[in-house]
């Protein structure tokens, strides 16, 4: 009885390594891809739920995958993170090792455009930055020939993949300057560059530090996708 006690706690052992080893190798496969797919700078973090891992593994079923990758260029417009959650991975036996590509049902993502990119498109002197915790642009604008100080509040919006910042409670030194005119040489529309992963923009929400883009889809390519543009 002992001995079976104590082969049975090996078995325990062995298992439990087992599954521990496939799990980190499937996840620094994946992160693997990913970072060569998108010529990320360094592999994201890759995360892959559910335990233990052995059963998804052989059946070939993964409930959930979440990747957080650092900064990528996407058509010339630098995203600073991207935070994806996948659920309803197939992927039969060892095809999350193997195949070039992996597939989920569905998806959401967050993906944070920074402030940066936004600034670098406004005129010279404007930056865009946060008081308190909410997004603002000050600066000295030239108006007439002479460098006028300006401040004014910014409102975020999404239509489709076309991001608009528009200026509002604007605020400039001097008489006889118009608002007008100031508030539309500081408005922005930007567009958006396509989310990695496929995702479709659901939505946007102006944060500290920065502009942060919900994403939502289906049939996602987690790796063999088209990378970036």
């Amino acid at each position: 009885m002992r001995k079976f006690l104590v082969f049975l706690i090996f078995l325990l052992v062995v298992l439990v390594a087992a599954d521990r080893g496939l799990h980190h190798a499937a996840q620094s496969e994946i992160a693997k891809r990913v970072s060569q797919q998108y010529e990320l700078a360094s592999e994201p973090e890759v995360t892959i739920g559910g335990f233990p891992f052995l059963t998804q593994f052989f059946g070939g079923e993964y409930s959930e995958i979440n990747i957080v990758t650092g900064a990528m260029t996407v058509n010339d417009v630098q995203l600073e993170r991207v935070d994806a959650t996948f659920t309803g991975v197939q992927a039969p036996l060892a095809d999350l090792l193997s195949t070039p590509q992996v597939t989920a049902e569905q998806g959401q993502a967050k993906v944070m455009l920074p402030y940066s990119e936004l600034q670098k498109r406004l005129p010279e002197g404007i930056v865009v930055e946060t008081d308190n915790g909410t997004p603002r642009i000050t600066g000295d604008l030239a108006v007439g020939g002479f460098s006028i100080p300006i401040e004014s509040d910014i409102e975020i919006t999404i239509d489709g993949d076309t991001l608009t910042m528009t200026p509002t409670n604007v605020s400039a030194g001097g008489n006889q300057i118009d608002l007008g005119s100031v508030a539309e040489r500081l408005s922005l529309t930007v567009a958006v560059p396509p989310l990695p992963f496929d995702f479709q923009i659901t939505g946007v929400e102006a944060l500290p530090n920065g502009v942060e883009l919900s994403g939502e889809g289906s049939d996602i390519p987690i790796t063999g996708g088209g990378g970036q543009g």
